[in-house]
């Protein structure tokens, strides 16, 4: 077939014209067009977006890859087939990509129009002069709640109530109004009734002839609210709990006021009913100078009010808590005379609590009360072992049978111990090898040969185990005997040789503890394997040689800290022995186990080295009367040369020293034993306190008092109450007001509940404040500084108050005929049900 020139032609110039911009692929992207059905969407719809590619001649390009991206995915999210969803209110770009080429359209998303609108508010009627907030509740078409949308408000009858832009109503004149709320073009109407206002509160009766702070009132009258909450019933301008309210009656909780007529009144839907008076009966106290009052219910502490008719009287007044767990927290507010008390004095200012600034302890204080600490987790241990072992395992009875007398060593023999400390009775991994280095007539010193100091290289170390076996043979073991009861009351049932065991080992010093003892020794090593079956104390040793006499690695400053450890400790084991002899079900609590053995520290001090009687009042004293004041002066020359045998000695050092913390900030250490984050040492003392305080006021002698604790089965407060024959909360408080009020300045013939009649705590303490050497420690002439409070209207809220502490208060100034002392919480309601008050007169 022939083609003409021109068709030829043509055809030349399309296939040249086609094979032009790619001669061996297909065509490239020019341009991409965006097709975008709605650039303004609302948010929660969806759409679909067209990328369309072109060539350079404009040609559609087909089966192109088309990527999508939003600049914003919180606005607008795109997916690979170009299917855009609206996320949230705002502006993204959206961009299609292909082949290098991009396209993009600006998206801005609407937020969802409002659909419905509901307006809520509380029932009516409204009040003429009260005040309602209506809110207008938005959604959008499925159902979801919208916010921040503009809403217009609007009243049928703005002379009868008006509303405003935020949609508070107010009502003016009686009737009925309609109220209503757009949004967006949508609208919503609420009707609502306004009425007169009611008539003010009437009361007609109060039930009660006389009001008694604490107890339930009823009010009869009429205008009442239905809802207590609504209702607000004063009593001499203090306000009242409302428990139970109708429209008629009303139950109140009389709050604490003065005594006298007081004006009540109750005010309600936004009137107050006239006063009606009626007498306020407050507990009554008048306490005589040198005299004291301690409360044991919460109830009783609430609301009292002090009845004086000296111009100057002086009042200490005494918070505790009733917890017997070092634990258990209370806060508390003491207050006085309420507004308006007739003849109030001028109102003192709100005050917090203060102390004086706690002095950084030395480092032995903090090794000491490492120590202490140390120790009493061994105590507890101590005790839980004991109820693990059980009765059949421990129990080794009086009726059994006694066994053979046994051999004392000599001088130079040799012994092994099993050190159990920290493990059990079945311990026996851990041997020591001893040798005797004292042999005396109650007790046997042990040297434990690995020590890396040793008496037989040391003639000091030598001659101070002499002395402790000599002080515990001449003193120390009667002393106990005499007080507590027989360190030996088993050994005829143990190892039967009349002695007392004292192994000081090295192995120890590392341990944290200075010495201990264990309930295992008291068990024969046929159940027990670890035992050491005998009277036996252990103590940690000096380690370097020379001279020291405020480190106890220092062979004297070993023996100034030790001689009252071996008393202590071998208390311990009067304790143990008297307690699996009588196959008592626990052992004594911890707390009260090492106040106790304070004790013994201070029996012995007392009849040995002070020289000084039970009830002494012995004071501070100086160099010649060798007492409180060698304890606190080792290096004196005349305090020891006055007994070389027991000098230098703590003495009564730890007890006088170490309670300080509990002195100046007395609210926050108990005697019930270690509180969270505290160290040991304070509570030792503090304990040992408390039960100073209870021999002294309430028993015929130590020994009465001790022998009955100690051969008792119960433990604890429970005990410590049941030997004093008196309820704890009376011991806690007497003992709170006593440790201030003992030898107060100018107080003559106090009553018992205010003496600590052994020691005088005010001579021991400005003795102290005098002592170049104690004055940075004690720089006031008595720790205890309480709160200074004047008569008439004061409150003071008190944090933090521990089981078993105080915290102090003490009222004075031109005083008046009455003072109310109220005891609430922190937030002004009742106080806590451990909430106490003790009040003493100074003056």
């Amino acid at each position: 077939m022939k083609i003409s020139r021109v068709a030829a032609l043509v055809i030349s110039t399309l296939i040249g014209g086609a094979c032009k911009d790619s001669p061996t692929g297909p065509p490239a992207v020019a341009t991409i067009a965006l097709t975008v059905p709605n650039s303004s969407p609302v948010a929660g719809t969806s759409q679909t977006l067209l990328a369309t590619p072109r060539g350079s001649n404009g040609t559609e390009l087909r089966d192109r890859t088309v990527a999508w991206n939003s600049s914003n995915t919180f606005v607008a999210t795109v997916n690979t087939r170009g299917e855009l969803t609206a996320v949230a209110p705002g502006t993204s770009t959206v961009t299609a990509s292909i082949d290098g080429k991009s396209a993009s359209a600006a998206i801005t998303v609407l937020p969802p129009p409002v659909a419905t609108v509901t307006i809520v508010s509380e029932p009516d009627p409204i009040v003429v002069g009260t005040t309602r907030l209506l809110i207008a509740l938005l959604r959008d078409a499925s159902g979801a709640p919208l916010n921040g949308r503009q809403v217009a408000w609007s009243s049928s009858s703005p002379a009868i109530a008006s509303v405003t832009a935020d949609g508070v109503l107010t009502g003016i004149l009686p009737g009925t109004v309609t109220i209503t709320a757009t949004s967006e073009g949508q609208t919503a109407t609420s009707a609502h009734t306004i009425v007169a206002p009611p008539e003010a509160p009437i009361i007609t009766s109060i039930s009660q002839t006389q009001l008694v702070p604490g107890t339930t009132a009823t009010i009869v009258g009429i205008g009442f609210s239905t809802n207590p909450q609504n209702n607000r019933v004063t009593v001499r301008g203090v306000d009242a709990a409302v428990l139970s309210a109708t429209a008629t009656q009303l139950a109140i909780t009389v709050p604490c006021v003065n005594s006298g007529a007081a004006a009540i009144t109750v005010a309600a839907n936004g009137r107050a009913s006239a006063a009606v008076s009626r007498p306020v009966v407050v507990a009554a106290r008048t306490i005589a100078v040198g005299q004291a009052l301690v409360l044991s219910s919460s109830s009783a502490s609430a609301c009292n009010e002090l009845i004086t008719t000296s111009p100057n009287a002086r009042y200490l007044i005494a918070v505790f808590s009733a917890s017997t767990s070092a634990n258990t927290l209370i806060n508390v507010e003491i207050a006085g005379n309420t507004t308006g008390a007739v003849g109030m004095a001028s109102a003192s200012a709100v005050v917090r609590q203060s102390v004086n600034q706690a002095l950084r302890p030395t480092q032995d204080e903090l090794r000491e009360s490492a120590q202490d600490s140390a120790h009493w987790k061994h105590l507890e241990r101590e005790r839980t072992n004991y109820n693990r072992v059980g009765v059949a395992a421990r129990t080794t009875r009086a009726s059994s049978r006694i066994r053979q007398q046994a051999d004392v060593p000599a001088v130079g023999d040799t012994r092994e111990f099993y050190y159990t400390f920290n493990s059990g009775c079945t311990d026996t991994s851990r041997p020591m090898q001893t040798k005797a280095v004292y042999v005396g007539t109650r007790s046997i010193i042990w040297e434990d040969s690995a020590n890396v100091l040793l008496s037989t290289n040391n003639a000091d170390l030598a001659g101070y185990y002499q002395r402790l076996g000599q002080i515990f043979d001449q003193d120390q073991y009667q002393s106990l005997k005499n007080t507590f009861g027989d360190p030996l009351l088993r050994d005829t049932l143990t190892d039967n040789d009349g002695r007392v065991h004292m192994v000081f080992t090295q192995r120890l010093n590392g341990s944290g503890a200075a010495a201990f003892v264990t309930f295992c020794d008291q068990l024969p090593r046929t159940t027990n394997p670890g035992s050491n079956f005998g009277e036996v104390f252990y103590g940690s040793v000096p380690t370097i040689a020379g001279s020291g006499l405020t480190s106890t690695n220092f062979p004297d400053g070993w023996f100034y800290f030790m001689a009252r450890t071996v008393v202590h400790e071998v208390k311990h084991i009067v304790s143990l022995a008297a307690r699996v002899q009588n196959n008592a079900p626990v052992l004594e609590s911890s707390w009260l186990e090492e106040g106790t053995a304070r004790h013994a520290e201070e029996v012995w001090v007392r009849e040995s080295l002070h020289h000084v009687p039970w009830k002494g009042n012995t004071g501070f004293g100086n160099a010649g009367t060798n007492g409180i004041f060698c304890d606190f002066h080792p290096l004196d020359a005349t305090c020891n040369a006055a007994d070389a045998l027991r000098r230098p000695s703590y003495g009564m050092r730890r007890q006088f020293n170490e309670i300080r913390e509990k002195l100046l900030a007395p609210w926050d250490w108990s005697p019930y034993g270690e509180g969270t984050g505290q160290s040991g040492s304070v509570f030792y003392q503090t304990a040992w306190s408390l039960v100073r305080y209870t021999i002294d006021r309430y028993a015929a002698s130590d020994a009465a008092f001790f022998r009955t604790l100690l051969n008792s089965s119960t433990n604890g407060t429970a005990n410590l109450a049941t030997t004093a024959g008196v309820p704890l909360d009376q011991l806690i408080g007497g003992w709170g007001l006593a440790l201030f009020a003992d030898d107060y300045p100018g107080l003559i013939s106090p009553t018992a509940d205010l003496q600590f009649p052994t020691w005088n705590l005010r001579s021991i303490y400005a003795g102290l404040n005098a002592s170049p050497n104690w004055a940075g420690r004690f720089p006031n002439t008595f720790p205890i500084q309480p709160v200074q409070l004047a008569f008439g209207t004061f409150a003071m809220l008190q944090s933090g108050l521990r089981g078993g502490a105080h915290a102090y208060y003490e009222l004075s100034g031109a005083s008046i005929a009455t003072q109310l002392i109220q005891l609430r919480s922190s937030t002004g309601g009742l106080p806590s049900a451990n909430a106490r008050i003790a009040i003493a007169r100074l003056q």
